[in-house]
């Protein structure tokens, strides 16, 4: 594995394969799961497998995107935002290889919650073939919090496409990681710009551990959102 493209701190890892998580059963969903700047493809695995949703078929490509010099909203480098997109198109690849008839998601925890929220954000404005069901950003932030609305406004088709997306975004109690701005005006960009159903949930996290809570939390939460169990609505 080698790094492809490395500039101003941002950093995509140009990868030929990635680790699944096959399902157990019928597979009605695939989600790609990104980790942490400082975590391993390894922990999203275990923490996927730790959710025991059976029907999904879980991608944890090991990508990370790296930003040590962000700055919020339109302020982002060029070269970070291009970093960041190469990052949520090489999401969108992995995606479009998996079967046309189960439902598609994302996620991530940090820095894999940033390249979440971007690829859904740019499946809304219709820069791939493809539009997640299910989003989740754990410690992560949107990048273009302060021209969403706009984009989506301005941008045919965006609208249902946006509105189709149920987005589940957490921070830990005692971490504050998104720079410059607060949860709050992420989840209001979010819902004022259409996204459907944004559940927004600030949960305990102690140390490097994912707290029981916001897994159990997680799990119901795709459970209602996806037609994985026999009670999930099919929507």
């Amino acid at each position: 594995m080698a790094a492809s493209s490395s500039r101003n701190g941002a950093n995509v890892l140009d990868l030929k394969c990635s680790h699944f998580v096959e399902p157990q059963g019928d597979q009605r969903a695939s989600i790609v799961w990104l980790h942490d700047k400082d975590e391993h493809f390894t922990d999203s695995v275990q923490f996927v497998k730790s959710l025991k949703l059976k029907n999904v078929n879980w991608i944890c490509p090991p990508i990370v995107y790296t930003n040590t010099s962000y700055d919020f909203g339109s302020n982002i480098k060029q070269d970070d935002r291009e970093a960041l997109d190469s990052a949520a198109k090489f999401v969108a690849d992995l995606l479009l290889r998996e079967p046309l008839n189960v439902v598609k998601g994302v996620g991530g925890f940090g820095m894999g919650a940033v390249v979440a929220l971007q690829f859904a954000t740019n499946c809304a404005l219709g820069h791939y073939p493809i539009n997640p069901r299910v989003v989740v950003g754990i410690n992560g932030w949107l990048s273009i919090t302060g021209s969403i609305t706009s984009s989506i406004e301005y941008t045919v088709g965006a609208v249902a496409r946006a509105a189709s997306q149920k987005i589940f975004f957490t921070r830990g109690a005692e971490n504050r990681l998104l720079p410059y701005t607060r949860e709050e005006e992420v989840v209001e960009s979010l819902r004022e710009a259409g996204f459907g159903d944004v559940f927004f949930l600030i949960y305990s996290w102690l140390r490097h551990e994912h707290h029981l809570d916001i897994r159990d939390m997680l799990k119901l939460w795709l459970e209602l959102s996806l037609p994985i169990t026999k009670t999930s609505p099919l929507r």
